[in-house]
């Protein structure tokens, strides 16, 4: 790859906000090593960066469209594909020109080998060692573990990302006070399985409680979690969660609402400790906007299986839903089994996302006339500016508010965005 200096670099990123963080950390890394600069449409681009995913077959699909699409669109850029499919299937991209496929596990190489420089030394630490901040200053996203020890039947990750490791408590807050420097007043917590936090590193009982308390420490901020895992999720590490600072507003992937199906899936728990879960989350953050992942049509899912997900997605305690039609990846245990028809499948999921839109609207309605706290984005819509309320309900700026403020509302029909997502 011949490049020069003062190259433009456009990235795009594909499925989870973990490769959003990672995209943002390379394209800075990538304009720092070629003296170069970020651009936002791949048409100015000298290099085209795209972070694919493959969490699913449709989200493989597209990773492989876009680089074509690029190729045959902009015939003088370069492009580099790294991500999920990288590792898992890499022969996705095998003969296309102008492509250079580097997977997850040497993402940290990727400036160095591109610019022809040194390589930045990792010491052991997760990519990336310095928090991306050159983006917007309101809301970023702070990477605390990768990789997952969960082995679900149906789940590519560990193939794509290997095993649970997590960051070290010293970088995490070094980073955060980065952030904190260049003008961030929301962060978010990210990885695959950010309720695993501290595996491998400490035997002393610190995890996530512990570090969210650190991290609130260093004060000038709100701190918001991702999504975490209910496998390694307590009733006692919400306790311990329960602090000033915290966003009321928790996404837990329950997959679904059958013990028959979880033990296929082979998730360790149960429909009892999905409702332990979320008896906790209401009871110790009144007002707590909670989301959850479910996955329509698991091979083996008998009508009363579903019907046990479909009563779970309607219990008013879940507020919204990211619902997965079922999506047999290469090399999972789900893949050899059995599936249900494909009619089935979309029947069950145009059905739950309904049940989606409905009760995140009703929990919308049922916060009117509330007192809420919301980070003022740049983000618009109709030319206001809009942000989100801690327990993430969309709402349009106060008049004189400006990016970045922390400012006061009160939820009217008028102000909530309710088209937004």
């Amino acid at each position: 790859m011949n490049l020069q200096k003062n190259t433009a670099v456009f990235g795009y990123t594909l499925g989870c906000r973990l490769n959003s963080y990672e995209t943002e950390a390379l394209v800075g890394e990538l304009v720092d090593k070629l003296d170069g600069n970020r651009v936002n449409s791949p048409e100015d681009a000298d290099l085209i960066l795209v972070n694919t995913c493959a969490v699913t077959g449709r989200s493989q699909a597209r990773s492989r469209k876009t680089v074509r699409s690029y190729i045959a669109r902009y015939p003088n850029a370069a492009i580099v594909v790294t991500g999920c499919v990288a590792v898992v299937s890499p022969e996705d991209y095998q003969g296309m020109n102008r492509v250079t496929v580097i997977p997850n596990d040497k993402k940290q190489l990727i400036a160095a080998m591109i610019s022809g420089t040194q390589e930045t030394t990792s010491n052991g630490y997760l990519y990336p060692v310095f928090a991306p901040v050159t983006t917007s200053k309101t809301r970023g996203f702070l990477k605390i573990q990768d990789g997952c020890h969960n082995r679900c039947t149906y789940c590519i990750v560990p193939l794509a990302r290997g095993d649970s490791r997590s960051q070290p408590r010293e970088l995490v807050l070094s980073q955060a006070r980065e952030m904190v420097e260049a003008g961030y007043r929301e962060i978010c917590l990210t990885g695959v399985d950010i309720a695993d936090y501290g595996r491998g590193l400490y035997t002393n009982g610190y995890g996530l409680p512990q570090l969210v308390r650190d991290l609130l420490e260093i004060g000038g901020f709100r701190l918001r979690v991702g999504s975490v895992e209910p496998q390694y999720l307590t009733v006692k590490t919400l306790e311990d969660l329960a602090i000033p600072g915290l966003c009321r507003h928790f996404h837990i992937p329950f997959q679904s609402g059958s013990d028959r199906i979880l033990k296929r899936m082979g998730r360790r728990y149960s429909r009892v400790e999905e409702d332990d879960l979320l008896n906790a989350v209401t009871t110790l953050f009144p007002g707590a906007c909670i989301g959850s992942d479910i996955i329509a049509g698991f091979p083996g899912e008998s009508e009363e299986d579903y019907q046990q997900s479909l009563a779970l997605a309607c219990d008013n305690r879940i507020n919204y839903l990211h619902v997965f039609p079922f999506s047999p990846r290469p090399g999972t245990p789900a893949a050899q089994m059995k599936p249900l028809h494909t009619e089935k499948i979309t029947t069950r999921s145009e059905e739950l996302r309904r049940v989606s839109a409905d009760s995140r609207r009703e929990f919308r309605k049922n916060n009117l006339s509330t007192k809420q706290t919301m980070l003022v984005e740049s983000r618009k819509i109709n030319g206001r500016m809009i942000g989100l309320t801690d327990n993430y309900i969309p709402v349009y700026a106060p008049e004189l508010a400006g990016e970045g403020e922390l400012a006061e509302v009160f939820l009217t029909e008028e102000n909530i965005c309710w088209g937004q997502r």
